[in-house]
């Protein structure tokens, strides 16, 4: 397994804990719900809508850096570089991760703990124009 990889997967554990820690390479995780902004001009973004219920499988493939979310329409995500994670001033965890899609687009994908908002996680896609994010858990 190369350095890359066991960055990713130490991150992944240490920011996402979870009682019944797998050391699987594969993690799966189930959204409760999703929200997105979109870029209205050059200098100003959407405020984020109402968020709406869902039960999405997303799934972080770390053999394969990948990152697949299995909406309506399958998202895949090939992660280019791990960009590392960082603490704000609440103490929320972010590990931003830059990635590839199916369609060679660039974006940024986040996993957060809000550690302010009792330990919730949540699953950012963020392209220039558009951002999506999802409430989500780890499944077993």
């Amino acid at each position: 397994m190369n350095k890359t990889i066991k960055l990713i997967c130490l991150t992944v554990i240490t920011l996402l804990t979870f009682s019944t820690v797998s050391f699987g390479q594969v993690y799966k995780l189930k959204s409760t719900a999703y929200t997105y902004m979109y870029k209205i001009n050059d200098y100003s973004w959407s405020g984020w809508d109402e968020w709406k219920e869902t039960t999405v499988l997303i799934t972080i493939d770390l053999n394969k850096q990948r990152i697949t979310i299995y909406s309506q329409e399958m998202q895949v995500y090939d992660v280019a570089e791990n960009e590392g994670e960082h603490y704000d001033s609440d103490g929320d965890e972010t590990l931003s991760l830059y990635c590839v899609d199916k369609n060679g687009i660039t974006c940024r994908i986040r996993l957060v703990k809000l550690i302010s908002q009792g330990g919730r996680n949540q699953l950012y896609v963020d392209y220039s124009d558009m951002k999506w994010v999802y409430n989500v858990y780890f499944l077993d």
